[in-house]
């Protein structure tokens, strides 16, 4: 059978399911206003020992006061149909994944890590079970989200508040924190198989646990796989954006060689006629890589006495991603007549030529297949002490590690470059077809970057908290904590030959509190007065490589009258700088004069006469936290004339200081802004200049005979940028017994009111919203249960984007359309099978219609992020023994 006609099957298959499917959906469909879930089967919901894993709030027993809370449970997770926790989150409008394909970021280099409300993932807190996790990442030591496997998880909840008070660094945005479960009867077990147009994915797992009255045990397993989806698999692309004023920005580094004389013509090969060959570079590359995921949770709880419970969660993921990523260009390679392989242009007589072309003939292949191996393990340990007065002492202790191994191989373009100036037919470059010698190939291709990073956190945690003093409206809690924390980062291998060693280390102390004061209560109600609650929290970090911050926070939640509650939060939240922004090899980079366009480093003061330019980029010991000042206010509603309905509102202020980043690519601000003003040496003393190059890994450049130096420039990481940011978060639920089973439906989601930005507090501010960042994300649901059979349609819709793109005379805004896309899930209970207890049939289709993404002139012609897998469809088992 033909790839062809398979794939026709397959289509044809997802067509009559697609179909079947939206003719049971047209009733929902037609309604679909809001959002909500279906009603919660919280397993722990009357497990007591649940009280100890509270977001948002260091006291056991009470909600995170004056902060709203985002709740995914496991029933949801269920019905989403979510083989992952990524994939899980990609249905929380709130966070930037939402209604994508979540992957690795940095093609792999780094972690998962979605940020929240538009502002970076470094400034979300991702915890399990309310403990800090690891991160995997090449490039940056803050936490990644765990992949824990899909049976394990009882919930997640996001609080999307600042809350370093309660957490230390990165909770600035706010935590996401996944609560996992902890009693399990016996055996669960599910599989999952899914296919899109080039693409399929396979998941399947299991979970097992017993519980002996003083004790319980839980393990679980998952593994996962997906092929990959490229450029040239989804047609949508475009690169050449001038029938709408833009640029045709296809690539002109093609198999096919250009050859330039420097005599105002361009010869194209093969023929080398006057001409450009241009070429589609996304094409080969991959939107989503393939990958391979195991991972494995255990959890374990015995009480020792009335008073002493021992207790361990341990989770470890090992995943693999193949990335198939660009080969890089070859440009400006000299190649003469001396080389047998050489042919001049036509007509032109010329002795040599410039060739820029793409080394596919000499790799073999159109990619280069990056590979990259993640193992993590977060673990924490501990026991939970009862003490008089309902008192508990938790003293516990964490160890997470990591391990990245990455391959990507290269071009040695000083074996090329030897090649091209080659004299015979075993030493020459072929240029125009594959007649290189294989020595030659060899040697061009061995230039790989290999590395292997290593991530460790230790922590020493101890805390109390229980009930302070009795008031009339209600008991006044504390709670009182100290930790101890270390970090550490290992990097080992070498890119282009050139090793970069890397041996950071860290120490955080750390002790918080927490007050919480019920002020009215059911001891003490009254008119207006319902409920009212205070909370009151602080906290101080040291760190031993930049110093220290105080972080506090005040909560206040009002309940005038039953089913309705107000609430409001102010407080001071920071993130802390990565071991690797602080502490990053240094690479001092040489630019010719000629060349400084290339790199931004055209210095306007020096007018057409550039000059030779050392830039340095790398970490920088002199960072200092970002801050970030929150506020936020919102209304709870449960009304007594609907009690099927729920509904929240939440207003939000973020001002975010002190932003790290590099001052690279800002062009000619970098020397127009007074804040970069100390990052540009003009004319460099010999003593500035030695120092430059003593202290850092040359890379580029030898420097084995120094040019003259016009200017330095200090490109490392700085506290640089500020961001503001508000908006409103809603989320309406409405679910109701009916005489057939349960309706529910509703609507959440996300709309950004103001986001302004500055790269420098000199700078002048930009409007975010016209950079790429959508204004308003939503999703709705609407669904029943009947019977054994739940029904439901997800309608998820991310508002256009406005960005600006490269016109012939410059730039220019422009505006894309909205991206919506349509969600089907059907789930049958069907009686047990033999051993199969419970089995439960699911089939779903994610983005029924095959969305088309928004257009955009620029960025492979797509506008803002979306989900490169399209219309997919799935069946699974679930299934208890």
């Amino acid at each position: 059978m033909t790839t062809g006609t398979i794939r026709a099957k397959r289509r044809a298959a997802l067509c009559s399911c697609a179909l079947a499917m939206a003719m049971l959906a047209l009733p929902a469909a037609a309604n679909a206003q809001s959002a909500a879930t279906p009603a919660q089967t919280d397993e722990s919901a009357d497990d007591p020992d649940t009280e100890i894993v509270v977001t948002g709030t260091s006291i056991r027993g009470i909600p995170p006061t004056g902060s709203g809370l985002i709740s995914v449970t496991r029933e949801d997770a269920r019905l989403i149909g979510a083989a992952s926790t990524p994939q899980l989150l990609a249905t929380v409008p709130q966070l930037n994944s939402f209604n994508t394909a979540p992957r690795v970021s940095n093609g792999g280099l780094g972690s998962f890590a979605p940020g929240l409300r538009g502002l970076p993932s470094a400034a979300t807190l991702p915890l399990m079970n309310g403990h800090r996790l690891v991160s995997g990442s090449t490039q940056q030591t803050n936490p990644d989200f765990p992949f824990i496997p899909e049976l394990a998880i009882e919930r997640v909840e996001i609080v999307a508040d600042g809350a370093s008070a309660i957490y230390g660094s990165d909770a600035v945005a706010g935590v996401v924190n996944f609560i996992t479960r902890r009693h399990v009867s016996g055996l669960e077990a599910n599989v999952r198989y899914g296919f899109a147009d080039d693409y399929q994915a396979f998941s399947a797992g299991a979970i097992f646990g017993h519980d002996w009255g003083s004790g319980s045990f839980v393990l679980a397993y998952q593994y996962q796989e997906n092929s990959n989806i490229t450029g040239a698999d989804r047609r949508y692309r475009s690169q050449d954006f001038r029938s709408v004023g833009g640029l045709d920005t296809r690539s002109t580094v093609c198999p096919d060689a250009n050859v330039n004389l420097f005599a105002g013509t361009i010869y194209a090969a093969p023929s080398l006629e006057p001409g450009v060959n241009t070429c589609d570079a996304g094409a080969p590359i991959d939107l989503l890589p393939q990958n391979r995921t195991h991972s494995v949770f255990a959890s374990g709880r015995q009480t020792l006495s009335s008073a002493v419970t021992l207790w361990a969660d341990v989770l470890y993921s090992d995943r693999r991603d193949v990335v198939q990523a660009a080969l890089p260009g070859q440009t400006f390679v000299l190649i003469t007549a001396a080389n047998p392989f050489f042919r001049a242009p036509p007509g032109t007589g010329s002795l040599f030529g410039y060739f820029d072309f793409r080394p596919d003939r000499l790799v073999g292949d159109d990619h280069f297949d990056q590979t990259f191996r993640v193992r993590t393990g977060d673990s924490t340990a501990g026991v939970d002490i009862n003490l008089p007065r309902d008192f508990r002492a938790s003293v516990y202790g964490t160890f997470n590690w990591s391990r990245n191994d990455t391959f990507q191989p290269g071009i040695n373009t000083t074996a090329l470059t030897a090649a091209a100036a080659g004299t015979t037919l075993d030493t020459a470059l072929d240029p125009f077809g594959t007649g290189t010698n294989p020595a030659v190939v060899a040697q061009i291709l061995d230039n790989p970057t290999d590395f292997t990073n290593r991530q460790r956190i230790y922590i020493g945690a101890v805390k109390v908290d229980g009930p302070l003093a009795a008031l009339p409206g209600g008991d006044l809690k504390i709670a009182l904590g100290a930790e101890y924390r270390r970090e550490t980062y290992m990097q080992r291998g070498q890119s282009g030959g050139v090793g970069f060693p890397e041996d950071l280390d860290r120490n955080v102390e750390s002790i918080y509190g927490e007050l919480f004061v019920p002020i009215f209560g059911a001891g003490n109600a009254g008119p207006m007065a319902r409920s009212l609650t205070l909370s009151l929290s602080g906290r101080y970090d040291h760190y031993s490589d930049f110093g220290s911050t105080t972080n506090p926070k005040i909560g206040v939640t009002w309940e005038p009258v039953e089913g309705v509650s107000f609430r409001g939060s102010y407080g001071r939240s920071f993130r802390a700088p990565g071991l690797r922004d602080l502490g990053s090899t240094v690479g001092s980079y040489y630019a010719a004069a000629a060349l400084v366009d290339a790199f931004g480093a055209r210095d306007p003061a020096r007018g057409v006469n550039q000059v030779n330019t050392i830039l340095l980029f790398g970490g920088n010991r002199d960072l200092k936290p970002e801050t970030a000042r929150t506020w936020s206010a919102g209304v709870d509603l449960r009304p007594s004339f609907a009690p099927d309905l729920t509904a929240s509102l939440t207003f939000y202020d973020i001002k975010y200081d002190d932003v790290i980043g590099t001052p690279s690519g800002l062009g000619a601000l970098l020397f127009s802004d007074p804040t970069f003003a100390s990052r540009v040496i003009r004319d460099p003393t010999a003593a500035q200049l030695s120092d430059a190059i003593a202290n850092t890994v040359p890379f580029f450049y030898t420097f084995s005979a120094i040019p003259t130096i016009g200017n330095i420039l200090d490109l490392r990481q700085g506290n640089f940028g500020v961001r503001r940011t508000n908006g409103i978060d809603f989320d309406l639920r409405y679910r109701r017994t009916v005489g057939f089973g349960a309706i529910f439906g509703g609507i959440a989601g996300n709309y950004i009111l103001h986001y302004r930005n500055q790269l420098s507090p000199t700078s002048a501010v930009s409007n975010s919203l016209e950079a790429g960042i959508p204004r308003a994300t939503l999703r709705t649901t609407l669904g029943f249960t009947a019977g054994p059979v739940t029904f439901v349609n997800f309608v998820n819709h991310r508002a256009g984007v406005t960005a600006p793109y490269a016109t012939p005379t410059g730039t220019a805004l422009y505006k894309s359309g909205g991206y919506t896309t349509v969600d089907l899930r059907l789930s049958v209970r069907m009686p047990d099978l033999g051993f199969m207890r419970n089995p439960e049939l699911g089939v779903q289709v994610n983005d029924l219609f095959n969305a088309r993404p928004p257009f955009f002139p620029g960025t492979d012609g797509i506008g803002g992020a979306y989900n490169p897998i399209g219309r997919y469809a799935a069946m699974s088992l679930r299934t208890a023994f």
